[in-house]
């Protein structure tokens, strides 16, 4: 069996065309470089030293941050605090995203009205989701506590931000309402691409509608399914800002993440060398549970 050598000309092209696409790609590569593995890189060294963020002299201490934080009970906290929101996020955000967009998908009138209507949390500031919501949660005068004594609901009432037993599920509810729109608009679009003549054919055979959606939507909204899920999860264990402007980690530590622990360490307390060993750790969770979670889906809907 003999083989043909390549043509000169199309080495050539493909040689050309790969030194093209690299030419495109360098830009991006070099921002990242710049912007994302060198202050990493940064972060790595400054956890091994002592740093108040302004004196010349950052001494090498080893592995003293990370012994600090490693006794450190608000971190740790914060670190089971963020899985909370992480499950109620990857579970009852998607959850309600993949309903929202099953229904409006369902619909013929008004879908571009509730497609607006549903995104529309997404595109607010965090502040005004703070400040909205605080208005809502507030003890005594707060929208709710006053919408569940004119239904008859007095005895529900709460202090939702105040509370220690209720604080995080209040801030993680708030939390999916603010995003899951941006899950509600790429499960939406994943419907539209589903063939409708499947559907037809499934209700010529007398499937119903569970059936139809366990049988043809569902495997067709697996990979939107692995995206959204992704990056609810990243978005959620990363909440900074709805947890700071509601409750700054309070009561207590009861509603502290990490994020806002690794702040307050570095711009309050003033230790960059334990804040930064407290990025590293949390950093190398936020990339071995993305890791994790790629490879469940990857295995999950491989066909």
């Amino acid at each position: 069996m003999t083989t043909l050598p390549v043509r000169p000309r199309s080495a050539k092209r493909a040689l050309r065309r790969s030194l093209l696409g690299w030419a495109f790609l360098a830009p991006a590569v070099a921002l990242i470089a710049l912007f994302t593995i060198t202050p990493f890189v940064q972060a790595i060294l400054l956890s091994f030293q002592s740093w108040d963020g302004v004196s010349p002299d950052a001494p090498w201490v080893g592995l003293a941050n990370y012994e600090f934080i490693a006794g450190d009970q608000t971190f740790w906290a914060s670190m089971r605090n963020v899985l909370v929101f992480g499950a109620v996020g990857f579970v009852a955000g998607n959850g309600i995203a993949l309903a929202m967009a099953v229904a409006v998908n369902a619909i013929t009138r008004g879908r571009t009205f509730f497609r607006t209507v549903f995104y529309l949390p997404g595109v607010l500031s965090v502040v005004v989701v703070g400040l909205l919501f605080s208005s809502i949660l507030a003890p005594g005068s707060g929208v709710l506590n006053r919408a569940l004594e004119l239904v008859g609901l007095g005895a529900l009432q709460q202090n939702w931000l105040g509370d220690p037993d209720v604080a995080l599920p209040a801030v993680a509810a708030v939390f999916v309402w603010f995003h899951w729109g941006f899950g509600f608009l790429l499960f939406l679009a994943g419907l539209q691409d589903v063939p409708k003549e499947l559907y037809e054919a499934a209700s010529l055979d007398g499937a119903g509608r569970w059936a139809r959606f366990r049988s043809i939507t569902w495997p067709h909204l697996a990979p939107v399914t692995s995206i959204v899920s992704l990056l609810t999860l990243l978005a959620a264990l990363q909440i900074f800002g709805t947890v700071q402007v509601l409750t700054n980690g309070g009561p207590g530590y009861h509603t502290m993440v990490p994020t806002l622990a690794i702040y307050n360490e570095a711009f309050v307390n003033w230790r960059y060398g334990s804040a930064a060993a407290m990025s590293v750790v949390f950093g190398g969770a936020l990339v071995l549970l993305s890791l994790l979670q790629l490879a469940f889906t990857g295995r999950r809907w491989r066909p």
